[in-house]
């Protein structure tokens, strides 16, 4: 309800994001998060807590310094945090501390069709319009393992990782390199299907 189009008596959706602005910029829970108006009364508050909400500086030296490690994964259908913003501003970090210095301590992989969570379906059709069965999508990795390994043995995580679950696979590819089908009749659920191509 209140969405563009649709009926006066349709359910009412809510998730963690309304509860973020009723709560957070609102303050009072009961706030219709419909109501907000860019540059209107609520501005002021949008600032102040845009400062410690939305820390988007591109220097990470001090936390790099300091043997920082991060391992980001992002899902390129999660609806609550933006996957565009998150690689907005990773490549910010890029631009500001070079690829190099970067892959020194951070990782960002790109989970295509990923929600929030990590979790998500493959679509009905391939990258090549064609029908396909929808599977879950292969999301198990040991990222706390990849991180004590490499914050507690200096072995640092690929830059490519694989997703499992069962018998299929996925990549996960270092951003900005994105998972290719190589085509030709290869199965869309194996990860050695697929190469991470930057382009």
């Amino acid at each position: 309800r209140g969405q563009e189009g649709a009926a006066p008596d349709a359910p009412v959706h809510s998730h963690l994001g309304i509860a973020g602005v009723t709560g957070f910029l609102f303050q009072d829970l009961t706030a219709n998060p419909l109501d907000y108006v860019e540059g209107g009364a609520l501005n002021a508050r949008r600032v102040e807590i845009s400062e410690y909400l939305d820390a988007t500086h591109p220097d990470l030296t001090s936390f790099y310094k300091q043997g920082g490690k991060l391992i980001v994964t992002v899902g390129t259908n999660d609806s609550l945090a933006s996957p565009g913003a998150q690689l907005d501003y990773y490549q910010s970090v890029i631009d500001r501390m070079g690829r190099d210095a970067v892959d020194r301590f951070a990782r960002l992989w790109v989970m295509p069709q990923g929600g929030h969570g990590l979790s998500g379906n493959a679509y009905n059709v391939n990258g090549l319009g064609q029908p396909q069965p929808t599977t879950t999508i292969p999301n198990t990795i040991d990222r706390v393992g990849m991180m004590v390994d490499w914050v507690e043995n200096g072995a640092a995580p690929p830059m490519h990782a694989t997703l499992t679950a069962g018998a299929r696979s996925l990549p996960l590819c270092s951003y900005p390199a994105y998972p290719r089908y190589q085509g030709g009749g290869l199965p869309t659920d194996q990860a050695s299907s697929y190469d991470c191509a930057q382009e």
